[in-house]
């Protein structure tokens, strides 16, 4: 039998962030990471992988707290300055545009490679003594007043006073603690790879909204970007049956030729595309993050820095505990409280916006149209929508941890 104060069930970027956060936050408690996954592999040297997260300014200064940031090199991570968004009936000039100036910022978020972050942030926990990296699958959940037991696959029994769940959409931990999730696809599937344009990217961050499904391009090191388009399966099964000549074609169209020609750098991937919440993200001794508790539209990048707030919160309850319970109901009603306005709130906002664009012609897409041209002339609205999407406040809105 091996006892901790919490058990993390995941080893991807919200469960180690979560682990990274509390153990800064609460140096006596001790933690077992349970890892499926195994140590990353060390990341290339020259440039980002084929995945990678966009960064709010708010999680990057998290991760500059802790230390991990300085590892992370320029190849593996990519500042952007400025945004536009238009849709398939307009000019890329004629859609909505924001720059870091605006909002008063250096930057409006960082494009970082998932594989390069997982491995600096395992490798930060694995020199913290009091936290443990365990190799197995939760077979079983027991739960009682005083703790909570984790049986692995291969017999061993974990005890703790709070299991976290951080195991993705198919998470076990939710499962075995019988939480009920609400879930809906998008019929789209996102066909992901890297690309050189012509014309360089300065910078910028670009979505196209088509009927279909957005298309993001997001800037990288070297010049290159990463696109994230997501469409139909039938589109998005020709997009990746196409030699590489055919989809540069294909997807410097889309783009609006607005970086020029698009030439292929690496093999085209794709995963299909929903929405998902857990109806209630805590049960005895265990609570829900990341996207076992919510998982949502990439369109706007918020996915990953949504994980990283919850980690970041229940952080912060632990370590106001002092030498209290971390399990205790009412502490994870607190958690509850944090967190479910600003998840659901980007979740099903970005639900609607992805419906919203796929309305081409009649009422709603000239209402949205004439909407987009007042927000991009209203620079409050741009500093309201823009400190939300960077989990700052920017001396407008309430802080994206929400409060107790």
């Amino acid at each position: 039998m091996r006892e901790s104060d919490i058990i993390i069930a995941g080893a991807g970027l919200s469960g180690l962030a979560a682990a990274a956060f509390i153990a800064d936050a609460a140096p006596r408690m001790t933690i077992s990471v349970i890892d499926l996954q195994g140590s990353p592999p060390a990341p290339d040297d020259a440039y980002c992988g084929q995945r990678v997260s966009a960064l709010t300014p708010t999680s990057v200064a998290r991760f500059e707290s802790l230390g991990v940031w300085d590892h992370v090199s320029t190849a593996h991570a990519k500042p952007f300055s400025s945004m536009r968004v238009w849709d398939a009936a307009t000019a890329c000039g004629e859609g909505v545009s924001f720059n870091a100036a605006q909002l008063d910022k250096k930057t409006l978020g960082v494009i970082v490679d998932n594989i390069a972050l997982r491995h600096h942030l395992y490798g930060h926990i694995a020199e913290n003594d009091n936290v443990t990296f365990v190799a197995g699958a939760i077979q079983s959940v027991t739960a009682d007043a005083r703790s909570i037991r984790v049986m692995l696959d291969d017999g061993a029994m974990h005890d703790a006073s709070l299991l976290i769940g951080a195991d993705g959409r198919g998470s076990s931990v939710r499962k075995h603690c019988g939480l009920a999730i609400k879930a809906w696809s998008h019929d789209q599937v996102a066909v992901v790879t890297q690309l050189m344009p012509d014309i360089s990217h300065e910078d910028c961050a670009l979505q196209r909204f088509m009927p279909t499904g957005p298309l993001a391009l997001l800037p990288l090191s070297g010049g290159r970007v990463s696109l994230v388009w997501s469409t139909t399966p039938v589109d998005a099964n020709a997009l990746l049956a196409m030699d590489d000549e055919a989809f540069s074609v294909a997807v410097t169209e889309a783009s609006d030729e607005v970086l020029g020609t698009l030439r292929c750098l690496m093999p085209r991937v794709s995963f299909p595309l929903s929405s998902q919440y857990a109806k209630d993200p805590v049960s005895e001794r265990a609570v829900l993050i990341g996207d076992a508790a919510h998982a949502i539209h990439p369109l706007a990048g918020q996915g990953i820095n949504l994980g990283f707030s919850d980690a970041a919160a229940l952080a912060k309850i632990i370590g106001d505990l002092g030498d209290g319970d971390p399990g205790d109901a009412p502490w994870l009603r607190r958690y509850r409280r944090r967190r479910t306005a600003d998840n659901l709130g980007t979740l099903y906002g970005l639900d609607l916006l992805n419906r919203l664009f796929a309305r081409e012609q009649g009422l709603l897409a000239d209402t949205r149209r004439r909407g987009m041209r007042l927000f991009d002339s209203s620079l409050l609205a741009k500093r309201l929508a823009g400190g939300h999407a960077m989990g700052d406040a920017l001396g407008i809105m309430a802080s994206r941890e929400g409060v107790s």
